[in-house]
Parts: C-alpha cells; structure tokens; sequence
C-alpha cells in the first residue's frame, strides 16, 4: 500500500505554500535512486518532545544515488532556552559528548532551523525512526516560526518494516536500529551518537535498501502529520 498517495502529496504542496516554504517538493513519481535527499539526524536532551530540546542537527545531500557527506554540515543548536525549555542538555552529555558550554558557540534555534530548511530546498528529508525526528522538528519550528513542518518523509526504519511485511516477514525480527539494520544489509559499523555521522549512516543504509528495493518516492514517504 503507499504510504503517500498523489492527492495527498498535492495537498502537502498547498499546506507547505500556506506556511511559506515556497522551495518545491521533488516530482512524488521520480524513482528513489534519482530523487534529491537529505539525510537528516538530530541529537536531543531526551526522548520527549514537550520537554526535552534538540541539541544538534546533522545532514548530508544525497543525488542521483550519491551521498555526499563532504557537502553535509552539523549545527550545534545554543543552550539558551530560546523555544521556551529547559536549556541544559543535563544527561545527554554522558550520550553525545556534548555540554552545555559546547553550545556556547553554537546557533540560535531559529538560525538552526533556517540553515535546515536551506539545506531542504528542493529535497525529501531522509530519516530513521521518523516519528521521533518529525516530532521534535515540528514542535520547534512551531515555538520559532509559527507552523509546523508539513513534510514528506523518506524513513528507513518504516520502509524496512514495509518491505518484511510485503514478503510476509516477522516486521520486527532481527533488529530495526539503525546499526541493526546496517549490519543486516552488510554496511560496516559507525561510531554513533554525533548528528552528521548517524545521518551519513543513514543515508548509506538508504542507499544499500534501494539497491535492493527500487522504488518512487510517492511510494515510500510518509506523511507527517
């Protein structure tokens, strides 16, 4: 079954235009390996979106089948509090390797957010476990820019899920981490934990799936509500 189906992928164009994100989408028909991608990964306080904050974004553009983490980039969002919480990073210190006066340096969230929505232009975001990502982004872009984030996602965790259910796998069997999952498709292991290394990891698991699933983006992405 698709995930986005054509009406819905147009009215996801209306509602990204209401909110003033006037960079289009790609054409929802292009094949996965063709399609303009950008693997995405954040690093956050916590697991809970109402209370814990990004600590930082990674990505790396991926085209025509081509990742190219030399062009990606990985953003240190400032602990100050700026969306209304808590502005430590507290425990994920001991997590990322990153504390409160690393951030020091770092950009305001809505500096952040812009860089992110630049590096966007014209590209479906890449993600593992979207539902996590999509929630901390979207309530983000809400406190700073006053909308949410009406986007499609290409998710490698659900995708995995789609593709054992088709072929009447267990859905759940042998892991859907992402380093579970890479070492199911025979990719080395990554250090884990800095945004840009788990989105360079992504994006290369991606790369590995659709070697062996070819598909559209209007039948993989996921509309994120």
């Amino acid at each position: 079954m698709r995930f986005l189906a054509r009406r819905a992928w147009q009215r996801l164009l209306r509602e990204r235009a209401a909110a003033g994100l006037d960079a289009p989408l790609p054409d929802s028909e292009l094949a996965l390996h063709d399609a303009p991608l950008l693997a995405l990964d954040l690093e956050m306080t916590g697991l809970d979106a109402e209370h814990d904050r990004i600590v930082s974004f990674g990505w790396a553009p991926i085209d025509r089948g081509r990742l190219r983490p030399g062009d990606g980039d990985h953003v240190l969002v400032r602990a100050d509090g700026e969306d209304g919480g808590d502005a430590g990073v507290g425990g994920s210190a001991i997590i990322h390797g990153i504390r409160d006066c690393d951030r020091l340096p770092g950009r305001p969230l809505a500096e952040a957010l812009d860089r992110l929505f630049e590096a966007l232009a014209g590209r479906v975001p890449l993600v593992h476990h979207a539902e996590l990502d999509h929630a901390f982004v979207d309530r983000a872009c809400r406190r700073v820019r006053g909308h949410g984030w009406p986007t499609p996602m290409l998710d490698t965790l659900a995708w995995e899920r789609m593709r054992r259910q088709r072929r009447g796998d267990d859905a759940e069997s042998g892991g859907l981490t992402l380093d579970a999952l890479r070492r199911q498709y025979g990719l080395p292991r990554r250090n884990a934990h800095n945004a840009l290394a788990d989105a360079i990891s992504c994006g290369e698991l991606a790369l590995a799936m659709m070697a062996r699933s070819p598909g559209r983006l209007i039948d993989s992405c996921r509309r994120m509500h």
